[in-house]
């Protein structure tokens, strides 16, 4: 079954246009706000919770989101801006493939092994340099490098890391994506600012 997508009350917007012209730009602006601070939240609920998009932490990458308003002379001319400096967005929204700049491998934690994270997901801060770990060696498991911890009282091997020439990083931050399915709602709102401009006869 196809979308219904609304429209711009074009007529209305022409006619408070020719009658209320400040009041218009002052209702349009009101609405952009309303518009940009909606899809940041919807934004920050269904895309950086976790799977299927990702898990953002407090003071992370949400916080690099920024929002503008176009102001013009003209009406025409307003307009409204939501965009991120952030190079981690980027990679989280178009894919990303990452490799040693030294050219050696990468030392992955195997997301099995629980006790390397944070209760929010986050990788603690003694394995964030795994190769100055103590009692950690190389060993090959089905033609894979991993770093594995050795237990020595439990005689035990851990493996805790695999080594890897390269990690892709897949698009899932849908940031533009998330911005076309309010359009709607986008709409709907800009529709209801023109009528409160209107509502001023």
């Amino acid at each position: 079954m196809s979308e219904l997508r609304l429209e711009i009350n074009t007529k209305n917007l022409e006619r408070a246009i020719r009658l209320f012209p400040k009041d218009l730009k002052y209702e349009l602006g009101d609405g952009m706000d309303h518009i940009s601070r909606k899809f940041l939240k919807i934004f920050r609920q269904t895309r950086l919770q976790g799977p299927p998009g990702i898990r953002a932490h407090p003071h992370g990458i949400f916080t690099h989101f920024q929002r503008a308003s176009l102001v013009s002379q003209d009406i025409e001319g307003m307009g409204m801006v939501i965009f991120s400096d952030s190079k981690i967005a980027r990679m989280h929204e178009e894919g990303a493939t990452l490799k040693n700049p030294g050219g050696g491998k990468l030392a992955v934690p195997l997301s099995a092994r629980k006790e390397l994270f944070t209760s929010d997901g986050r990788l603690k801060r003694q394995y964030r340099r795994p190769r100055l770990l103590k009692n950690v060696i190389r060993i090959q498991l089905k033609g894979k490098t991993f770093l594995a911890k050795v237990k020595k009282k439990l005689r035990e091997i851990l493996p805790l890391f695999i080594l890897k020439n390269q990690v892709r990083i897949k698009p899932r931050l849908m940031f533009y994506k998330t911005w076309d399915e309010i359009q709607n709602a986008r709409i709907e709102i800009l529709n209801k600012s023109i009528e409160k401009a209107l509502s001023k006869v």
